[in-house]
């Protein structure tokens, strides 16, 4: 398998609530089946 996808960062639009369907209907048109998450998270654990 190959994997195809890029980075995401959700805690960038945590005041855009309706962008995260937006955000996941557009990487499933784009066939994406990986994502790197939560990088830049650490600083909200």
């Amino acid at each position: 398998m190959i994997l195809y996808g890029g980075d995401y960062y959700p805690e960038q639009w945590k005041e855009a609530k309706d962008i995260l369907q937006e955000d996941l209907s557009l990487m499933k048109k784009a066939h994406c089946n990986t994502v790197t998450l939560g990088v830049f998270a650490w600083s909200e654990l």
